[in-house]
């Protein structure tokens, strides 16, 4: 239905926008210049037919004043259903990364740096706890403690690199890179509760 969307629902519209809410209809006409032509005609139909406005002069009022979609580095999701999709994607995502620092664990403590693997192999489960949690439910403690373990985590990566007294570019340039992406992962569930 969005201009630039193209997949197979595409051709469905015909068949969704009869059986929207006068709500969602609403919202389709607010934001009809982001449509496709035909859904847009076929919700300014749908919405005569049902009364919802009298005449295509009435798009012209204040109501159904054309709202412009805002840039934002962290945008609002709107629609419950699919914030929590979108909370549960990125929350996935971070398990996966939970991954990284559990192997690690597990091999340095089989190289003989037993405290040092424990240690990270625990940050690892606790990653995994974390993120895991989110999937089901969102809380603020979870996002603040993932948000700690990044900096703790980005902190430790560079410590190690600083160790090894090998300072190339690309290896602190990469750890900041996924830190950063990480981070804002979890701004983004943060500003969107």
């Amino acid at each position: 239905m969005w201009q630039k969307r193209y997949s197979k629902r595409e051709v469905d519209f015909r068949e969704d926008i009869p059986n929207y809410s006068d709500e969602q209809l609403k919202e389709v006409l607010k934001l009809r210049d982001h449509y496709q032509p035909e859904a847009a005609k076929l919700a300014i139909g749908e919405a005569l037919k049902r009364g919802i406005i009298n005449s295509e002069q009435d798009l012209f009022s204040e109501e159904f004043r054309c709202e412009e979609i805002q840039f934002s580095l962290f945008p609002k999701i709107k629609r419950d259903r699919n914030r929590i999709k979108i909370r549960r994607s990125i929350a996935r995502s971070l398990v996966i990364c939970s991954v990284l620092p559990v192997v690690y664990g597990l091999v340095e403590m089989k190289t003989g740096n037993r405290w040092e693997g424990a240690a990270i192999l625990l940050f690892g489960l606790l990653w995994l706890f974390c993120s895991a949690q989110l999937i089901k439910l969102y809380h603020v403690l979870f996002i603040q403690s993932l948000m700690a373990g990044t900096i703790l985590g980005a902190s430790y990566i560079c410590y190690r690199l600083i160790s090894s007294q090998t300072y190339i570019f690309m290896d602190f340039f990469l750890v900041l890179v996924l830190a950063g992406l990480i981070f804002y992962g979890l701004i983004f569930l943060a500003r969107n509760k």
